[in-house]
């Protein structure tokens, strides 16, 4: 049991280094004045820096979760988890929240409302990583 635990570990830190430096190297722009076919391939890149940004954020999450479970198996303590969980839930909620009405402020402009969007939804993810990413102990 001790090798699989190990095993599983090491495994899941590899993944972890990986995913962040093979993530590292696009960033989006947009030039000013930009065209419409300018504007839809940022907003495609966003679409793509957002959807690395959760792939690292799940790492994180499942991270936590294993080291929760290890931690409520030594200590009995059953709350940490489900509160853990609950939290991840209510934290896609408020992203959500949040960057709708930060999209609302935008209309009429439906692809400036869409790239303001997207950048919340971005940030957020970072910060809620970074979050994450703290020391459980």
């Amino acid at each position: 049991m001790t090798k699989n635990n190990t095993f599983t570990r090491l495994a899941a830190s590899v993944l972890l280094i990986a995913s962040q430096y093979s993530f590292a190297d696009d960033t989006c722009t947009l030039v000013a004045n930009a065209s419409t076919d300018e504007a839809k391939r940022y907003i495609q890149c966003l679409d793509s820096e957002l959807e690395r940004a959760k792939q690292v954020q799940g790492t994180w999450i499942q991270k936590r979760k294993y080291e929760l479970g290890q931690i409520e198996d030594s200590t009995g303590n059953t709350q940490v988890l489900p509160l853990f969980k609950r939290s991840i839930i209510n934290h896609e909620k408020y992203i959500e929240s949040s960057c709708q009405w930060r999209y609302l402020l935008k209309l009429p402009n439906a692809t400036t409302a869409a790239i303001n969007y997207k950048q919340c939804e971005i940030q957020l993810t970072h910060q809620f990583t970074d979050i994450l990413k703290m020391p459980v102990n």
